[in-house]
């Protein structure tokens, strides 16, 4: 058998996409809807989700990130990150991994990982994309569409409370820049409203000043363009910080 037929793909719990767990600028839906085009069912937040024994940071490169921590049965603010669910279209998802960095220019040649015990989480070593794509469980604590829709038996998911789904979700982690960092001068204002928008659909607000606010200032947002980065992935110098907005003229201009 070859090694190519013997690697495990791994998927998430959806039937009818791929579940998404994001944590940075994409917990904006607007963002979502401006990068995923295809489908408009690609950027409808599906619910509000943990992941345990993971810490949050603005990396080296100046992004957020996930670092996986050791396990523990106590979840605290250091030790888990919360995010939006999304239910992406193959062809969405394709180009999300253009937006984030995970994409042929990059990594031309990429790996199969050799581990047979990992492979579930990640087929492929990251090389030199900008994050790797990881299939990890996280926990939906609130349903915002109905989860039989998507294979996921939930008879009562409407009902008020925590509702802890376990779920299998895609989540881009850069495994090489897992120290924390300054955050890149374009990402503030997109993160601010990635905050607004999630906090009001349910992420914790304690969490996002407890965690976020560690590494990412107040008051400046993206201009009336609506700024959402370029699908080469992340690249330095994207803007320059003006006033208390954050203008992406230039950026434009060149893409």
């Amino acid at each position: 058998m070859s090694q190519e037929q013997s690697v495990i793909h791994p998927a998430t719990s959806s039937k009818t996409g791929t579940f998404y767990f994001a944590f940075g600028s994409n917990l904006s839906p607007y963002q979502m809807s401006i990068r995923l085009r295809h489908n408009p069912s690609s950027s409808v937040p599906v619910a509000i989700a943990r992941l345990d024994s993971h810490a949050w940071i603005i990396c080296q490169r100046g992004y957020a990130n996930v670092v996986a921590l050791p396990p523990s049965n106590a979840a605290t603010d250091d030790n888990t990150v919360w995010g939006i669910i999304y239910n992406m279209d193959p062809v969405d998802e394709a180009r999300l991994d253009m937006f984030e960095g995970h994409n042929e220019a990059r990594n031309p040649d990429p790996q199969v990982n050799p581990d047979p015990a990992t492979q579930h989480i990640k087929q492929y070593l990251q090389g030199g994309w900008d994050y790797n794509k990881h299939y990890l469980p996280v926990t939906v604590t609130k349903w915002l569409q109905d989860p039989n829709q998507y294979g996921v038996g939930v008879p009562d998911w409407e009902r008020p409370g925590p509702q802890n789904t376990t779920i299998r979700a895609l989540v881009y982690v850069d495994e090489f820049r897992t120290k924390p960092g300054k955050i890149a001068q374009e990402y503030i204002g997109r993160m601010n409203r990635a905050i607004d928008e999630s906090v009001q659909l349910g992420l914790p607000q304690a969490w996002a000043d407890n965690v976020m606010r560690k590494f990412i200032p107040e008051g400046i947002y993206v201009d009336d363009h609506g700024y959402v980065g370029t699908e080469d992935g992340y690249v330095e110098a994207e803007a320059t910080e003006a006033s208390e907005h954050v203008t992406e003229a230039t950026v434009r201009e060149r893409n």
